[in-house]
């Protein structure tokens, strides 16, 4: 059984490979993960939907050595790599030159401690400060590790210094201090729970329009709801709000906020290849 299971996914690569053009053929955007699909069937599909104006997005597992990703890359494919897969500075560094080379960009996802222990592989904050520096887009997470503030606001400098932004997810309350990451250009996605810990309307509204005016971005997430008319002031604000589907029901007169949110987009190196996903 294991043999024929192989043989019908081998049987099946032709198809498989057939279907990435055509996608590719027709400018569509697309993700795919790098070890679904031979390195000639990638380096293929990346051509052709560029010269259709489309955007090939592709996740970096590790399986690819990084002379692939600089090919990959300089075919103008953006790539989407993280801490999971890769912790060689160097060799980021390459693929985020050859990217730039194929009007595409890298993002790296780092999910560990910013202080690695003594003997560690993880990356260090200083390599990570490099990465930004060199115009790679760098995203993290407070969901399982503390980010000191401090740190941040490094990283968020490094970033803006090579041209790109830090990345910030951040789960808990929304902090007045954050206008400091807004000095440099950060991207700040949280969800409703951040905004509904605070005191009041007058205060979550406040907060916002500081975090805004000193230069940040800042997307909300909206997965349980809040006051109607404390989400109308937040949109007038200018910052992202993104409805989570079917949170109303099409009577309710949320919709009318929620079709207004839909004309503004959320620039697509401001998240890491899924906008409806808070990591």
């Amino acid at each position: 059984m294991k043999n024929e299971s192989v043989k019908d996914i081998n049987d099946r690569k032709p198809e498989k490979a057939y279907e990435l053009l055509s996608l590719a053929d027709k400018g569509e955007n697309i993700t795919v993960r790098d070890d679904q699909y031979d390195f000639s069937c990638l380096l293929d599909s990346v051509k052709l939907c560029r010269r259709r104006n489309g955007r090939f997005r592709l996740i970096d597992s590790g399986k690819l050595d990084i002379f692939q990703l600089e090919w990959l890359g300089k075919a103008g494919a953006d790539i989407y790599t993280s801490d999971e897969a890769r912790s060689d500075v160097s060799g980021l560094e390459l693929v985020n030159r050859a990217c730039k080379g194929g009007n595409a960009f890298a993002s790296y996802f780092f999910h560990g401690p910013l202080e690695s222990e003594e003997g560690s592989e993880s990356i260090s904050f200083s390599e990570l400060q490099k990465i930004g520096i060199n115009g790679i887009y760098l995203h993290l997470t407070n969901r399982e590790n503390k980010r000191e503030l401090s740190q941040l606001n490094d990283l968020a400098y490094a970033c803006r210094k090579g041209g790109s932004w830090l990345v910030y997810y951040h789960h808990g309350v929304l902090e007045s201090s954050f206008e400091e990451l807004g000095i440099n250009d950060a991207w700040i996605h949280v969800s409703d729970d951040s905004l509904k810990e605070s005191e009041d309307g007058t205060q979550v509204l406040d907060k916002v329009k500081s975090l805004l005016a000193s230069g940040a971005k800042l997307v909300i997430h909206l997965e349980k709801g809040l006051d109607f008319l404390l989400l109308r002031d937040i949109m007038k604000t200018g910052a992202f709000v993104l409805f989570k589907s079917s949170l109303y029901d099409y009577k309710s007169p949320f919709r009318v906020l929620e079709r207004e949110a839909r004309k503004r987009t959320v620039d697509f190196r401001a998240y890491y290849l899924y906008l409806t996903f808070l990591p």
